[in-house]
């Protein structure tokens, strides 16, 4: 029997999936506590392979990068699962804010048997990379140049402040 292409991603998906509850299990019973479920998408485009957000309400959100995935297969399930879960782990056992890539990581990292690297190695083609619109900004001190996510962001009334003077950035 072969295996389609559409077959063969739903498989890395699964596998994927797998691995991260297995080592979101491996690390409850190594530190002996009760990890919270995690939803996992396979929606994250562009240069990054994953990434986790901590909603205020929710479980964690672990999102793959799913194209990366499919491309890197073994490599990306070996280095990306743990690197990801990694974050989840470490969010629950220290709640007070810790380094992302910090000593508390590199431990859940060593425990998992992946090399703790901050960034993948993956290439990435120029094509699959989301270019920005930029938008000029100012502030007491400087201009700025923001993306059309933050400028989107501003046009319904949320604030940025500049980090250096503290005032409200305001369109140029």
């Amino acid at each position: 029997m072969t295996i389609g292409c559409g077959e063969e991603l739903y498989s890395l998906v699964e596998e994927a999936k797998r691995l991260t509850q297995a080592l979101l299990t491996q690390a409850g019973e190594h530190f002996g506590v009760q990890l919270r479920p995690v939803e996992i998408r396979f929606d994250l485009r562009g240069k990054a392979a994953g990434m986790v957000r901590f909603p205020s309400a929710g479980p964690p959100v672990i999102r793959y990068n799913r194209a990366l995935l499919e491309k890197y297969q073994d490599s990306f399930i070996r280095q990306t699962v743990p690197h990801e879960v990694a974050h989840v782990v470490v969010a629950a056992l220290y709640p007070r804010k810790t380094a992302p890539h910090g000593p508390e990581w590199r431990l859940v990292m060593n425990l998992f048997g992946a090399e703790p690297r901050r960034c993948h190695q993956f290439p990435v083609d120029e094509q699959s990379v989301r270019r920005l619109l930029r938008f000029d900004y100012r502030c007491g001190c400087r201009e700025h140049r923001i993306t059309s996510i933050r400028h989107n962001r501003i046009t319904r009334g949320q604030r940025y402040y500049c980090r250096y003077c503290g005032e409200y950035l305001k369109a140029v």
